[in-house]
């Protein structure tokens, strides 16, 4: 065994090295993986108070990482008509000089954790109306799909997320219920290029 051992050491020595090797990049993927979930910019759209048109719209940061909210848009699908609108600003006020820009905008940073309320679908709807210059009537709709863009990684990548509700009811009775709970993330490159052209020809 030991005569067997000495002959072949050289062989077994480069066999142990690559066994190593393995176990190391395996660990090393393992601890690149946990770091880039634990830094990974996630948002969340979520419907809060109620269900109507006055139940509110909340976006939450759920990465560990401050982001900063640089849109908000909606689209609306009634019948076979489409209509997108940026609803960012809060055109529902008249602004006060002296008061916060966060009163005037959801433009702004979100700490890690931390949650904003951007308005009932009712308010919301009044500034898709005023971005798209006319009246709008969710009876005649059937889903409005609300979608938040953030600057992340400080403020290097460009990312967000969307939630389609489905309008169901009647005039003075309309309900806005989620097709699915969670929140799909905008990661892929051709969706993220597709923002960063709408959002640079509003100049944001």
């Amino acid at each position: 065994m030991w005569d067997w051992l000495q002959q072949n050491g050289p062989a077994l020595n480069v066999m142990l090295n690559a066994v190593m090797l393995l176990v190391w990049g395996a660990y090393l993927q393992l601890f690149w993986m946990s770091f880039q979930r634990a830094n990974r910019a996630v948002i969340h759209i979520s419907r809060a108070a109620e269900d109507g048109r006055d139940a509110r719209l909340i976006v939450s940061n759920m990465g560990s990482e401050a982001v900063y909210i640089l849109a908000m848009q909606v689209r609306l699908t009634c019948g076979d008509r489409q209509m997108a609108a940026s609803v960012t600003d809060k055109v529902e006020r008249s602004p006060v000089d002296d008061e916060d820009f966060r009163d005037r905008t959801l433009q702004g940073p979100l700490a890690g954790g931390d949650a904003v309320d951007v308005g009932g679908f009712r308010t919301v709807l009044q500034r898709a109306e005023h971005c798209l210059g006319e009246g709008v009537e969710l009876e005649d709709c059937s889903e409005v799909e609300v979608t938040v863009i953030v600057a992340a990684q400080q403020a290097h990548k460009l990312l967000g997320g969307y939630k389609r509700y489905r309008i169901h009811g009647s005039e003075g009775n309309l309900t806005f219920d989620s097709e699915d709970v969670l929140t799909r993330q905008i990661r892929s490159w051709r969706h993220r290029r597709q923002l960063r052209k709408e959002l640079t020809a509003r100049n944001v």
